[in-house]
């Protein structure tokens, strides 16, 4: 059967998400520290390590866990209070913040009164720079565009992702977009693709998921029956525990036009 859909994830496959938190990270961070004595990288394992663990006691593990959000985006993700679950989860996120960078200050050694709002604004304002695309995405995108349907299918809490892919001036190419929050559920749950099928309109074999995770991506999209194709961008970290195999991989979107023609 013909092509005519493409469904993108967009979390390292058309955007950078865990380098963009590394180096937000970072630049909040390093005024507080002598970085001859404290990595980027052991200030990225501090935060992390403090927000998983606070998250992981925090009421609201199991939502968020179902939608497919982490406990680092909910130090910079925007308000929304548009169902009651993410209404409460808003009212909570002040104290989570509070608590992780307080503990953070802790651990580096500085007074947590002084310092841990400081770090919470830092944060927010170097993480809100961070929202591009991967340069080869968007000349990619407008190709495509006039050739196929295309969706946007991304785990996460639906204000976040939809505000991520405004930011990098992808939001405009996709004819439907499914974040998973809106469903309760994340990939690969075999919901989402047929939505998002429903969504663009096509039947299964008339689609391809482009994505970078084999267990959700490509696992999720080979259960819905639609065709599906790797972006292993070098440097960022594909472990995610996945044995599905693509039907093809790829390292770069400009490869796409060779698969797809």
């Amino acid at each position: 059967m013909p092509i005519t859909a493409l469904i993108f994830d967009l979390d390292d496959t058309l955007m950078p998400e865990h380098p963009a938190d590394d180096a937000a990270l970072a630049a909040t961070l390093q005024p507080f520290v002598d970085e001859d004595e404290v990595s980027d990288e052991i200030l990225a394992k501090l935060v992390s390590k403090s927000s998983r663990e606070t998250w992981l006691e925090g009421p609201f593990r199991e939502f968020t866990l179902s939608v497919g959000t982490s406990s680092l985006e909910q130090l910079w993700a925007p308000e929304d209070r548009s169902t009651p679950e993410l209404s409460g989860l808003s009212d909570w996120v002040i104290t989570f913040r509070e608590s992780v960078w307080r503990g953070v200050a802790k651990d580096l050694g500085l007074d947590p009164d002084s310092t841990w709002q400081m770090m919470d604004v830092g944060f927010q304002q170097e993480r809100g720079a961070r929202h591009f695309a991967y340069g080869d995405v968007i000349p990619v995108l407008q190709s495509l565009k006039s050739k196929y349907l295309m969706g946007l299918l991304t785990n996460g809490m639906p204000k976040v992702q939809r505000h991520k892919a405004t930011a990098a001036g992808l939001i405009d190419f996709f004819d439907s977009v499914i974040v998973s929050g809106d469903h309760i559920t994340r990939k690969p749950d075999p919901i989402l693709f047929e939505a998002m099928l429903d969504g663009l309109g096509v039947d299964a074999g008339n689609a391809v998921m482009i994505g970078d995770r084999l267990a959700t991506d490509i696992a999720g999209a080979q259960a819905a029956g639609i065709a599906t194709i790797q972006v292993y961008r070098p440097g960022n970290n594909h472990a995610d525990g996945g044995e599905a195999t693509p039907d093809h991989i790829i390292t770069d979107l400009t490869e796409l036009a060779e698969i797809l023609n």
